[in-house]
């Protein structure tokens, strides 16, 4: 995976959210919570591995800096029975504390929460990165570790650069680095002290990942910081075909969330032909056909993605 330079970043570590940021995390926080209680873990546990701060013994506590993020942590608490999470806001600075018992439950068959969450292994030692177990093999694993990193650290970089993701470790950059890839999104890493940073640039991507982890809305709220840069020398048919092919992309995304949450199987033939299509969110059809294993026409591949769209719509 590529490192970014330091020439595309301008965001000093930590800095404050921008308006047009801080609506993409209202968007990320309103979407309906994953379907299975595994990838409700892995959103609250990337939330609370982003933005954990030190706290009184005994707990969990991560500060965040909007209510949405700090309510949408505690709902999901509560969905994998984490019930005790208690919220204390500071408007006037903008940091809400989530606080969460730490302690495991053998009446109900609990570990400590650190441990449920991956943040420690069963011995108590503190985990360097989000465990496979937890972020798991299928796209709402990466799509639910992606949307909490970004409701905890996520921020757009100014003039249309991007979206950065302040990380706590080099190990949790890498980890949302390679879950990036699962969704079609190439992220740049660079180190920032004993810390680290993600970095998506590519525009295409960026309106990709948006869409996956929090629909159009998140995206939308996304173009607010874009500039209103100089004309394009690409034809108009060009733009149309470019634009149409990310709305594609987002349309493949939302049938795959909508076919998991429903828990339907997807014919092996329509999950590849989606997975080609969220990989190469800007080829046409034609490229994007030849680029299949074995290669495909460009009507049998239309036909495959209009076949899962068609799917997921039913299971809506």
């Amino acid at each position: 995976m590529g490192r970014v330079g330091q020439h595309h970043v301008t965001l000093p570590v930590g800095s404050p959210r921008s308006a047009a940021s801080r609506a993409v995390v209202a968007a990320l926080a309103r979407v309906a919570p994953p379907a299975r209680d595994r990838d409700a873990g892995a959103e609250a546990a990337a939330i609370v591995r982003w933005a954990r701060v030190a706290g009184p013994a005994g707990t969990l506590t991560a500060e965040l800096d909007t209510p949405e993020a700090a309510s949408r942590l505690v709902s999901l608490l509560t969905r994998i029975g984490a019930t005790d999470g208690v919220v204390q806001g500071d408007a006037d600075r903008d940091a809400w504390r989530v606080e969460m018992p730490d302690a495991d439950d053998p009446a109900a068959g609990h570990d400590p929460l650190a441990a449920r969450l991956g943040l420690v292994d069963g011995r108590g030692r503190a985990l360097a990165a989000p465990p496979a177990w937890l972020t798991g093999g299928s796209l709402p694993g990466a799509v639910a570790t992606w949307r909490g990193a970004l409701l905890a650290r996520g921020n757009l970089a100014p003039e249309g650069a991007g979206i950065v993701v302040d990380c706590p470790a080099p190990g949790p950059a890498v980890t949302l680095a390679e879950l990036g890839l699962r969704l079609g999104v190439r992220a740049g890493t660079r180190r920032d002290g004993a810390g680290a940073r993600v970095l998506v640039t590519d525009p295409d991507e960026v309106t990709l990942l948006l869409t996956t982890c929090g629909g159009r809305a998140a995206a939308a709220a996304a173009r607010v910081d874009e500039p209103a840069g100089e004309p394009t020398t690409g034809t108009a048919n060009d733009a149309r075909a470019t634009v149409a092919a990310s709305r594609a992309g987002a349309a493949v995304a939302e049938a795959f969330t909508a076919l998991e949450r429903a828990g339907v199987a997807v014919p092996d033939s329509l999950a590849e032909a989606g997975r080609l299509r969220l990989a190469h969110p800007d080829l046409g059809l034609a490229d994007l056909a030849a680029r299949a294993d074995p290669p495909l026409s460009k009507d049998a591949l239309a036909g495959r993605l209009r076949r899962l769209l068609t799917l997921a719509d039913r299971h809506r």
